[in-house]
């Protein structure tokens, strides 16, 4: 294999892992949407079905990346540290939603077991 097909299947696995990760929080977000109609209760579905949208964009700067011939090494700098900063930002927001949802759920349980 030439080191170019090697940087093109490791940039392809990148940006699928992308997509199918945010496919992933997509359907948390689901699951909890479910759970705020069944208990009448805030999930924060609504934050954790934008939140991952980082993820997506982070997907979509790697494809701009490294389908476009840019042979300026700025601009390709540039593309990869907002790629970086909005999966930053994805990352926290998603993880404060899982948070949030994960402390309803143990109050639920808690309650379920004290009957």
């Amino acid at each position: 294999m030439t080191e170019q097909m090697i940087q093109a299947y490791t940039n392809t696995a990148a940006i699928l892992s992308g997509i199918l990760f945010w496919a992933g929080f997509l359907v948390f977000g689901f699951i909890a949407k479910r759970y705020n109609t069944v208990f009448n209760k805030s999930t924060f579905h609504g934050l954790l079905m934008t939140a991952p949208s980082g993820i997506l964009i982070y997907s979509m700067l790697m494809i701009v990346k490294f389908t476009m011939v840019i042979k300026d090494p700025a601009i390709n700098n540039m593309l990869q540290l907002t790629a970086y900063a909005f999966l930053l930002v994805s990352a926290l927001l998603c993880l404060f939603g899982i948070s949030k949802f994960s402390g309803l759920l143990s109050s639920l349980l808690k309650y379920e077991g004290s009957k």
